[in-house]
């Protein structure tokens, strides 16, 4: 399925960026040209794609990643760690993002999106069914075709040119009395 697999380690000072007494032994990075599947995949990292990820199904990413190309789906897309994408990013079905994530290009979402953490995209956002932020997310623009919410006084969001949203735009407040 895949088309090599190298294991990576940072011992080399200069791999790692820091003096030999910082150039801990770290647990080893796989590395891949490029994922492709005819169905759903659970990735699990630390990983990095020297290409892009397409399944035809769902795509799990557990644990750290950076993929140097396109993300597609055509189920969901769950992110439970940090995940960064150099290039555009689709899915036909929801995607839920559980900790961090960078997308450097385009986000085209045809399900819901559920933040939990950090989302932040470079380029244009447009997500066809609701978006729940649990957390923050900026972008350069967005296009919601459904609901905004944020959840909690500490969730929020910032657009740095053209916010268009057709649904309502909610804030969903902690303060239950148990």
């Amino acid at each position: 399925m895949y088309g090599y697999e190298h294991v990576m380690t940072f011992d080399d000072q200069a791999m790692s960026g820091g003096s030999a007494a910082a150039a801990q032994p770290m647990a080893g990075i796989k590395k891949k040209k490029s994922i492709k599947s005819d169905s759903s995949i659970e990735l699990k990292g630390p990983m990095e794609v020297d290409g892009s990820v397409k399944s035809m199904g769902a795509v799990t990413f557990n644990g750290d990643f950076a993929v140097r190309e396109r993300i597609e789906a055509y189920g969901n897309i769950d992110v439970n760690g940090n995940l960064t994408c150099s290039g555009k990013l689709k899915s036909f079905g929801n995607v839920k993002i559980t900790g961090n994530a960078l997308c450097v290009d385009k986000v085209k979402i045809f399900g819901k999106l559920k933040i939990n953490g950090t989302l932040e995209v470079q380029g244009a956002i447009e997500v066809w069914g609701a978006l729940t932020i649990n957390g923050y997310l900026k972008c350069k623009s967005l296009t919601a075709y459904a609901s905004l919410t944020t959840v909690g006084d500490q969730s929020w969001y910032e657009v740095e040119e053209e916010e268009t949203v057709h649904g309502a735009k909610l804030v969903q407040r902690n303060n239950f009395q148990g």
